[in-house]
């Protein structure tokens, strides 16, 4: 097996990303993107982003499962409030809505290399680390 250059490291080194609850409620935050659900406040590296209230809500359902796939449907229904079997007919799951709110946010993330993935026909998933195994760390 070959040894690892010494200004990679293994991802599986670096600290986990995690959901807390603190005294001002629900918290995601992995020291660069930090989402207050309570508080509709989204900021990467300390910097506020405005957010409209859908892609907020988009956001905080992707992060609550941060690395994994959501289904459009669920993010659908969080966003938009539907109840499952609610018998509310009114807000069909409308897909190229919700694409237009994901292109919209990615636009936003991008910016500050945040990855909304799009898993065809199964769901979205927010990159929140590097894709790869292997992080360039800074060396001097």
């Amino acid at each position: 097996m070959k040894e690892m250059p010494s200004n990679l490291m293994p991802v599986e080194s670096l600290p986990v990303p995690k959901t807390r609850a603190s005294s001002r409620g629900d918290v995601y935050d992995d020291g660069y993107l930090r989402v207050e659900h309570d508080n509709y406040y989204v900021a990467c590296a300390g910097q506020p982003l405005d957010l409209p209230r859908k892609e907020f809500l988009i956001i905080s359902r992707l992060v609550r499962n941060a690395d994994r796939i959501v289904a459009g449907q669920e993010l659908w229904r969080y966003a938009w409030a539907v109840k499952p079997n609610s018998g509310n007919n009114t807000l069909d799951f409308n897909a190229e809505s919700l694409h237009v709110h994901i292109y919209r946010l990615r636009r936003k993330l991008e910016a500050h290399d945040l990855q909304i993935e799009t898993m065809i026909g199964v769901g979205y998933r927010l990159r929140t680390r590097p894709a790869s195994g292997m992080v360039q760390t800074d060396v001097t």
